[in-house]
């Protein structure tokens, strides 16, 4: 109990009524500034601190993710190499008796790809790649009948019964038959090329190719599956050769390649400058003591 209770208030005494000590009294304007900074910047903290565990986590899947892309991106590339490789040694085998049908098939097949799809960077148009699909394909399916029915075997050996020694080989009838033909074909498609010279260099490039293809269709009989194979070799071998051929007249590269030239930007900026330069001089010599 205080001890100033139940007594009187003695001569310099006082007594505080309602009062608190100094140490409690409320804060100022600037400690209540400065706690309200506090409680904002811990508040902040908390919620960059609670962002970056959340972008944490999130690039963590995203790694997930990512790799497990990139898995399955290398496995489709796997498979679509084994279909592609695996498909054409099947069909080589089960279609023509041999997986190197299907070995050469594969890989004509892949550089008449490469060929188109070159010559379509370089400005070709599409009708030409159809075009030379067409031709090609009409090209197959006669270069099969002819060696499957052994009607050019044939041919040639009812022809060559006519001639004399030493012409009465059919295998020399159809190495020169082919040499003749080949001649013909390619003098007729490289004269798009190269005009006169062009013809001239399809005569004895055709005849060149001609010769043996001439004495492999028509020298000896054939069966139905590897006629058929050959025709298709012969096939891929002709339709980037026909691509070619076919959208040679057309091409423009400088025209093709002068889309990626900003030309327009590069012209309205040089119109920019001029009149500039032109301003600065006008106003120039307007200067005083000019």
């Amino acid at each position: 109990m205080d001890a100033t209770w139940g007594r009187g208030v003695t001569e310099g005494e006082t007594v505080s009524v309602g009062t608190q000590p100094a140490d409690e009294r409320a804060p100022g304007l600037g400690a209540q500034f400065g706690r309200t900074r506090a409680g904002f910047v811990g508040l902040f903290q908390a919620h960059l601190d609670l962002l970056k565990a959340e972008l944490a986590e999130i690039v963590g899947q995203i790694k997930v993710m990512a790799a497990a892309a990139g898995c399955a991106l290398v496995i489709a590339l796997m498979t679509g190499t084994l279909l592609y490789v695996g498909g054409f040694l099947f069909l080589g085998e089960w279609v023509f008796g041999s997986i190197g049908w299907g070995l050469v098939h594969g890989l004509l097949m892949g550089v008449a790809l490469i060929v188109i799809l070159v010559m379509a960077i370089i400005g070709a148009r599409g009708r030409a790649a159809v075009a030379s699909l067409f031709l090609t394909v009409l090209a197959v399916i006669g270069v099969a009948l002819l060696g499957g029915s052994n009607v050019a075997s044939d041919a040639a050996a009812s022809f060559a019964r006519q001639l004399s020694s030493p012409f009465d080989s059919p295998g020399l009838v159809a190495l020169l038959a082919g040499a003749l033909i080949g001649a013909i074909v390619f003098a007729l498609m490289f004269i798009r090329i190269g005009g006169r010279s062009g013809f001239v260099a399809g005569l004895f490039l055709g005849a060149l190719i001609g010769l043996p293809v001439g004495w492999l269709i028509g020298g000896a009989p054939w069966t139905w599956p590897p006629a058929v194979g050959f025709a298709i070799t012969l096939g891929l071998i002709l339709w980037p050769i026909l691509e070619v051929v076919l959208a040679w007249p057309g091409l423009d590269p400088a025209a093709r390649f002068a889309k990626l030239y900003p030309q327009q930007s590069i012209d309205a900026a040089n119109e920019t400058k001029a009149w500039l330069e032109e301003q600065w001089q006008t106003r120039r010599a307007k200067l005083p003591g000019r």
